[in-house]
């Protein structure tokens, strides 16, 4: 992930980085674009599975910012499930287990983890 200057804006084409997603495991890719003081925004793709996971990620210091670019899926979060579609913004508050998955095509999000106190 590259920092810009602190005087100068970082542009991030997302098509680009789209295509340089790094493989996590057979479900899903991810790639880090921007990184700052409190702050990292990256890019991650879910492909759609036949088996369901029940494991969740927590963020102990950091709010989650979703925005879904493409694709459909969920966000299963604090017992609830949300069916996610392109446009929809997410924020999952620090501490909040949750996860992702693609339903149909590729789920493409665009998220913000961002350090927050309490």
């Amino acid at each position: 992930m590259s920092n810009a200057a602190p005087d100068r804006p970082k542009i991030v084409n997302v098509d680009e980085a789209l295509a340089e997603l790094a493989e996590i495991n057979s479900e899903i890719r991810h790639k880090g674009c921007i990184e700052g003081d409190g702050f990292n925004v990256g890019l991650v793709s879910f492909s759609p599975t036949t088996t369901t996971d029940p494991k969740q990620i927590v963020h102990d210091d950091k709010d989650v910012v979703c925005h879904v670019l493409r694709g459909g899926g969920r966000l299963r979060a604090s017992g609830e499930v949300t069916r996610l579609r392109p446009g929809m913004l997410c924020h999952i508050p620090r501490g909040v287990p949750h996860d992702f998955a693609a339903e149909g095509d590729e789920l493409v999000l665009c998220y913000s983890l961002i350090t927050t106190q309490r």
